[in-house]
């Protein structure tokens, strides 16, 4: 969730720090680590990143992009526009680098979640996913065609275009059962709580 529009002053690392914690608090490890094991690995080619010990410099830029499978987490969540929001203000931020200044200045700061649940439920249909599939070919193409999907449902923002593509995106996922069980006792427990307050 957004908060606030007062100016503050955050570093760099701190940036970089605090969208980790946020992508943590998703469960998006659990995503990435079945990608990784699958040659779905978005850092694949980065020079950064050394066989058998990981990234050697995370930045801006791929601390705040998002894959196909972790836009599916943050759409379902509810987070993606407040996602793109925080990053937005964040200068320098390039293709698999970025020429961020030490200091930024900002006025969006994002709550961390606490819906790990929901990472790790995707990351057992993926793998359930994989288990059945000849290759992993399906498995990265589908990557692909949610992150398109879903920047075509941001852009067409609750138009009729947006609710068939809405469907479209439904029908991808629709052996996702776990994760779809995930979102609906988040929704669940929201819903309670709103209740409770009335």
């Amino acid at each position: 969730m957004l908060v606030g529009d007062e100016l503050y002053i955050a570093t760099r690392r701190y940036l970089i720090d605090y969208g980790m914690r946020h992508l943590n608090g998703l469960g998006a490890d659990h995503i990435c680590k079945v990608c990784i094991q699958n040659s779905g690995s978005c850092c694949r080619g980065c020079s950064h990143l050394v066989d058998g010990v990981g990234c050697q410099n995370r930045n801006t830029s791929c601390t705040s992009w998002l894959c196909g499978y972790l836009k599916l987490l943050f759409y379902k969540a509810g987070l993606m526009k407040d996602w793109d929001t925080f990053w937005d203000e964040v200068p320098g931020i390039e293709f698999r680098k970025d020429s961020t200044p030490p200091i930024v200045k900002m006025t969006t700061h994002l709550e961390v979640p606490m819906m790990r649940e929901l990472g790790e439920a995707l990351a057992n249909d993926l793998k359930r996913k994989l288990s059945r599939d000849k290759n992993n070919l399906d498995f990265i193409v589908l990557a692909r065609d949610l992150d398109d999907l879903i920047d075509e449902i941001e852009f067409a923002d609750h138009s009729d275009i947006a609710a068939h593509l809405i469907k479209r995106l439904n029908y991808l996922i629709k052996d996702f059962h776990e994760f779809g069980q995930a979102i609906n006792n988040i929704e669940l427990h929201k819903w309670g709580k709103k209740t409770a307050q009335v």
